[in-house]
């Protein structure tokens, strides 16, 4: 497996290089692409409970790598309680497969950061599209909480990733490899190096 992109909406020209997000799918009919499905916030319901039985049914399929993207938005989607349970189930899920979750989350890391704690999860929880600066992104690794940059990031939080720590995304916007030249000029390394690490970081988070 070479995964570069760790969270992308598109399909990469190269099978196999990147993690695409199909919500709660259904699965492309097409061979050699990895995926993440997951009930993303907005699209939450009160009667969500079919939403995620649908869910359940992709976790199962080998090549759907993590659940995500789901999370929370302050901004848009249903209440914060709504969004809370489903959340909570997705984690559930997460659990019972033995995957990985990838997290939106829009002014809302207080309630990541407390969920973390109190649910005491065994999976890795990754936050894509991380803006904020290095000492939030230091408060959320505490708790064990990785986060992924894209195209728009703090420049600062990204020199100070531990290489061990380092996710790199498109989001669907733009290319991958404009986003690892961004990574290393400001990490000062070369693109080479910086896809040794990525490799790396995405074959361990999503144990391949």
């Amino acid at each position: 497996m070479r995964i570069e992109d760790i969270h992308t909406h598109l399909l990469p020209e190269e099978p196999g290089t990147a993690l695409v997000c199909i919500g709660c799918g259904p699965i492309p009919a097409v061979d050699d692409h990895y995926f993440s499905a997951g009930l993303h916030p907005w699209d939450v319901t009160e009667g969500f409970d079919s939403q995620l039985d649908a869910l359940e049914k992709l976790l199962a399929n080998p090549r759907v790598l993590a659940v995500g993207e789901c999370g929370f938005d302050a901004l848009k989607g249903p209440s914060h309680d709504i969004q809370e349970a489903a959340f909570i189930r997705q984690v559930e899920i997460s659990e019972h497969y033995g995957k990985p979750m990838i997290l939106h989350v829009v002014r809302d890391f207080d309630s990541v950061i407390r969920l973390r704690k109190q649910l005491k999860p065994k999976q890795q929880w990754l936050i894509h599209g991380f803006r904020g600066g290095p000492e939030q992104m230091n408060q959320l690794y505490a708790q064990g909480i990785l986060v992924s940059f894209g195209q728009k990031h703090n420049s600062e939080s990204l020199k100070a990733v531990p290489a061990d720590r380092l996710y790199l995304e498109t989001d669907g916007n733009g290319s991958v490899q404009d986003v690892i030249q961004k990574a290393a000029q400001s990490r000062n390394e070369s693109p080479e190096t910086i896809v040794r690490h990525i490799l790396r970081n995405n074959n361990i988070l999503l144990e391949r």
